[in-house]
């Protein structure tokens, strides 16, 4: 009677997972031209770095991870696998976290020693979300020796893995505080579109990040361990669609402030006679 639950829960778990896929390859072309606008012909700089990096190994992370849905593998030994496919994970969701590093750092005035905080708060994060949970792993009871050999390749994740999602969620917690006090304690009564974009979009994109962390967490602790990793390129594909996002809103809003002190100034601008023509360029 517990194998079909079983086998329900891996199958849910593997639909969610090629369907975030499908999702990922959606949103790009649909952010494709505000990616043109506003990332592309501009100089590289870390920003750009943390985007191509999130945007494009999303799709590394979520295509491995769809292929271990669907490829029969049951003789085959996955480990170096989805060590590669979590190392992928990791460095895609931290460089999404970046992003989101760099717009709350915009929003404290950009800040030296504040970014260093934050930089080394998400250090001691990802060591000890890592280091907690491989310390849990290893303290699991050991199988039976005497037991049938179980494949490598099943497509669940152990409990320990909310243990990573718990410190991912404390950390966007506190990137969502420091944006919210900041924003009421120097930019109460400040109607520029920079600052709405970081603050509006900020908190907007990092509740929606959140509440799929938290969804995350309870899936692996309190469903059956088969639908374990039904979230977990959901989770991705969220990071990355969402901290694009928040870039895209920055570029355009500080556009849009540059065009709007550009025409104020033009109006006190003398009169030019005997010109008939403007060069906009």
């Amino acid at each position: 009677m517990v194998a079909p639950v079983i086998n329900t829960g891996i199958q849910t778990a593997k639909y969610c997972n090629v369907a975030g896929l499908g999702v990922l390859i959606f949103d790009y072309f649909l952010t494709l031209e505000p990616e043109v606008r506003w990332t592309w012909n501009r100089r590289w700089n870390i920003t750009r770095v943390l985007f191509v990096t999130s945007r494009y190994m999303a799709f590394a992370a979520a295509g491995m991870t769809a292929y271990a849905a669907i490829a029969a593998r049951a003789n085959e030994d996955c480990r170096h696998y989805g060590s590669v496919s979590n190392a992928i994970h990791i460095i895609s969701i931290v460089a999404a976290e970046g992003l989101l590093i760099i717009r709350t750092h915009a929003l404290w005035k950009q800040n030296k020693r504040f970014l260093a905080v934050l930089l080394v708060l998400a250090a001691i994060s990802i060591t000890s979300a890592v280091s907690v949970t491989q310390v849990i792993n290893n303290l699991e009871t050991p199988a039976d020796p005497s037991a049938p050999q179980k494949s490598t390749c099943t497509f669940q994740a152990g409990r320990s893995s909310a243990i990573q999602y718990g410190f991912l969620v404390a950390y966007e917690l506190l990137l969502m505080s420091l944006t919210v006090f900041k924003r009421y304690q120097d930019y109460r009564d400040s109607n520029s579109r920079l600052v709405r974009a970081i603050f509006q979009g900020g908190v907007r994109y990092m509740t929606a990040i959140i509440f799929v962390s938290v969804a995350n967490i309870l899936i692996m602790s309190v469903v059956p361990e088969s639908y374990d990793e039904m979230m977990d390129v959901p989770q991705l594909v969220l990071h990355s669609m969402l901290a694009s996002r928040v870039l895209f809103s920055l570029r355009e809003s500080d556009q849009d402030e540059l065009e709007e002190e550009s025409l104020q100034m033009s109006t006190f601008r003398p009169a030019q006679h005997n010109q008939t023509h403007t060069s906009l360029d």
